[in-house]
C-alpha cells in the first residue's frame, strides 16, 4: 500500500493529536482520544452492566459456547473445515516466503490466500452470531456508549455533544446519533494496520522517528502512558521496519518485498525460522563437543599404573623441549 505525502502528513496529524473532525449530516463534530480516567470509568459501565445482564438472565460467553456444543448448532463438518482451513492457509503463507522473484506468482498465492480467508470469515462469522445476546456483549456495547458520549464535542465550540449520557442515550435524531456512534467506533478502534504500515514506511516519518531515537525527544508530546491505540500502533511498526533496516544487506527481503505487506510478513517468518532452527543446531553441537571432550577426539589416557605404561613411547611436550633447547644454546655460548 503506498500512501501520498499528503495522506501521510493528514494521519500524522490527528495520530499526533489523538483528535478527529468530521462531518456529519452538516454538522461539524470532534473525537478526541478518551484518556485513561475515561476509559477506567467505561470499565466501571462495563461492569455495571454486565452483572445487570446477569441477574436478567443472559447466558455469559462461556455459557452459550457450551449451549452451542451441546446442541450442535455448529456442525462438526464446519469444525473441521474451519481447521483445515487454517491450515491450508498457513501452508500458503510459507509458499509465499519461498516465493520473492516472480512477482506474478505472488500474487497468485496472495489471492489463494484471500479466498481461504473469506471462507474462513463466513464460518467464524455464523458463530460469533450465536453470541450477540451474551452478557459481555451487552455489557460492552454500554460501554461505547458510554465512551461515544464522553469523546464527542461539537467541533465550533469545543464542547461536549450532548450535556449528559442520557440526553445522547435519549437523541431524538436516532439516524445522527447511529451515524456519530459508527463514526466514534471507526476512530476509537483505530487506523487500518495496512495505513499504519504504510505511513510507517514513509520517508516523512522515518525522519521524525529516527530523530526521536538518536535525540529522545518525544514523538507525540505526551507521555506514553497517555499514547493512543494508533500512537502505539505506529511506533510498533516504526520498530519492526527499522529492525528490517539494520539486518545484514545479505539477509535483508528486496525492496519491493518490503513494500508488500503479506509477503514481508511470509518472509521475515521464514527467516525467524531459519534462525532459530540454526541456533538450536549449534547448541545441540556445543552441548555435544563439551559432553564427548577428549573421547570425542579418539585419544586415550593411559595411567602409570597400566601395563602398557612402560612399553609406550611418549611425545616430549613442546614446553619441555624448547626449556632445553634454549638452556643447551645459553651453556655453548659461554664455552665460547
Amino acid at each position: 500500500m503506498q500512501l501520498t505525502h499528503e495522506e501521510v502528513e493528514e494521519y500524522l496529524e490527528f495520530i499526533s493529536i489523538g483528535s478527529k473532525i468530521t462531518d456529519i449530516d452538516s454538522k461539524g463534530v470532534l473525537f478526541k482520544y478518551p484518556n485513561m480516567y475515561l476509559r477506567m470509568l467505561s470499565r466501571r459501565v462495563y461492569k455495571s452492566d454486565y452483572n445487570t445482564a446477569i441477574e436478567e438472565g443472559l447466558l455469559t460467553y462461556e455459557q452459550m459456547a457450551d449451549v452451542i456444543k451441546q446442541r450442535n448448532l455448529i456442525d462438526e463438518s464446519e469444525r473441521k473445515k474451519l481447521t483445515k482451513l487454517e491450515s491450508q492457509i498457513e501452508a500458503q503463507k510459507v509458499l509465499l516466503a519461498k516465493t520473492t522473484r516472480v512477482k506474478a506468482n505472488q500474487d497468485r498465492i496472495k489471492g489463494i490466500i484471500v479466498d481461504l480467508e473469506k471462507q474462513k470469515s463466513k464460518i467464524e462469522a455464523k458463530e460469533r452470531s450465536k453470541f450477540a445476546m451474551t452478557a459481555e456483549t451487552r455489557a460492552e456495547e454500554a460501554k461505547i456508549l458510554f465512551l461515544c458520549y464522553s469523546s464527542t464535542f461539537d467541533v465550533n465550540t469545543d464542547k461536549l455533544y450532548w450535556d449528559s449520557l442520557e440526553d445522547f442515550e435519549n437523541e431524538s435524531d436516532y439516524i445522527f446519533r447511529q451515524a456519530v456512534l459508527s463514526e466514534f467506533i471507526s476512530f476509537y478502534t483505530g487506523i487500518r494496520t495496512p495505513v499504519i504500515r504504510a505511513i510507517a514506511r514513509s520517508n516523512l516519518w522515518r525522519i521524525k522517528y529516527i530523530t526521536s531515537v538518536k535525540t529522545g525527544d518525544p514523538l507525540f508530546n505526551v507521555p506514553i502512558s497517555e499514547y493512543t491505540g494508533d500512537m502505539l500502533n505506529l511506533v510498533y511498526w516504526s520498530h519492526y521496519y527499522q529492525n528490517i533496516n539494520e539486518m545484514m544487506p545479505e539477509d535483508q527481503p528486496p525492496d519491493d518485498i518490503i513494500e508488500d505487506d503479506e509477503a514481508l510478513d511470509a518472509f521475515m517468518q521464514d527467516y525467524h525460522n531459519e534462525r532459530s532452527k540454526d541456533i538450536a543446531e549449534r547448541k545441540h553441537r556445543k552441548g555435544n563437543k563439551g559432553i564427548l571432550s577428549a573421547f570425542n577426539q579418539e585419544e586415550v589416557i593411559v595411567a602409570r599404573t597400566n601395563e602398557l605404561f612402560e612399553d609406550i613411547e611418549f611425545d616430549e611436550p613442546r614446553e619441555a623441549a624448547a626449556i632445553k633447547n634454549k638452556a643447551l644454546v645459553q651453556k655453548k655460548t659461554r664455552l665460547r
